[in-house]
């Protein structure tokens, strides 16, 4: 996003109402959440051990690019995101500020869908290749050789009596089938490493590709994958540096929290209570890792939302991230 609009005087102002309550026990959902920090960014703590309060301005930062949304991601409007990631984060000691002087982070919400990879042209690819490799170990045999080389470029090959088994053409449809395997498998790299650095997916892969997977190791990097190749509703809080972005205009991330669960089988308007309160539990601060669980849909009463105002500008923000 180009254009962060903060909520805090110079954006939306809500007043918040009405608790988060947990659901029965049976209603949960699979969460991953995936936190870190940085900047020398670290909480204070007071004499009583509990972290001292921060202010924040709030901001929505609209999806991601590169990610969707359904008609459940619709149902659920910024006001409703906001109100629940704000009760959520007062539990963490994170207050909306009054003021924008008080305001020293800017806190940016994102929420959508990733996209699954679609498979159908790569099976296809395969499966081209497998009928192609097969034509070629005939016309191999049909040459009487045994190495595709022995028979390219050449235009005059015996095929003991069987004419109509082309060693050339052969071996083009082969070469093209592997050429289109390989293209579609770099697309599905690609396609994958997007929705890993979405979803907060990115170290654990890294972590767990290696000798592990193939000594008895587990299934931890498979797992993984599987659900980066499957669509994943997602929600990123990112918490920036307020004064910095305000007085300088500069972007300087101070900590992100990144939360996530299955499409399938689940409906975003019916988890994103389940996904912020995941996510809470690590606002400000690292996970050091991918922390899978689960996690009480809970039910949320809204309440009315007062609204106190609207900004009548946009703050501007550069779009790379300056470290």
């Amino acid at each position: 996003m180009n254009r962060i609009s903060a909520t805090i005087l110079t954006g939306l102002v809500l007043a918040f109402a009405g608790p988060v309550t947990g659901g029965a026990a049976d209603e949960t959902v699979a969460t991953a959440v995936y936190a870190n920090v940085g900047h020398g960014y670290q909480r204070e703590k007071g004499k009583d051990g509990a972290f001292k309060p921060e202010y924040y301005a709030l901001s929505n930062g609209g999806r991601i690019y590169g990610t969707t949304s359904d008609l459940t991601v619709d149902r659920v409007t910024y006001p409703q995101v906001a109100e629940i990631a704000a009760r959520l984060l007062a539990q963490q000691n994170y207050h909306y500020a009054q003021s924008k002087e008080q305001a020293k982070l800017l806190l940016v919400l994102q929420w959508g869908s990733t996209i699954a990879f679609n498979r159908v042209n790569s099976d296809q690819a395969i499966t081209l290749a497998g009928t192609a490799f097969a034509d070629l170990q005939n016309a191999l045999r049909a040459a009487g050789v045994e190495d595709a080389n022995a028979i390219r470029g050449s235009g005059d090959i015996s095929l003991n009596g069987q004419p109509n088994v082309d060693p050339q053409e052969a071996i083009a449809r082969f070469e093209a089938a592997m050429i289109q395997i390989f293209a579609d498998n770099r697309a599905r790299d690609q396609f994958n490493e997007h929705n890993a650095r979405v979803l907060g997916y990115m170290d654990d892969l890294a972590d767990t590709n290696d000798i592990r997977r193939w000594a008895g190791g587990g299934d931890r990097f498979n797992d993984l994958l599987a659900d980066v190749e499957e669509s994943r509703y997602y929600i990123v809080i990112s918490a920036y540096d307020f004064p910095e972005l305000t007085k300088h205009n500069k972007k300087k991330l101070l900590w992100q929290t990144r939360v996530s669960v299955r499409s399938p089988g689940n409906a975003f308007d019916d988890s994103v209570a389940a996904m912020l309160k995941s996510a809470s539990k690590y606002f400000g601060q690292d996970s050091g890792r991918l922390v899978r669980g689960e996690e009480s849909k809970g039910t949320v009463e809204l309440g009315d939302l007062k609204f106190l105002g609207e900004a009548k500008e946009a703050i501007e923000t550069p779009t790379k991230e300056k470290k």
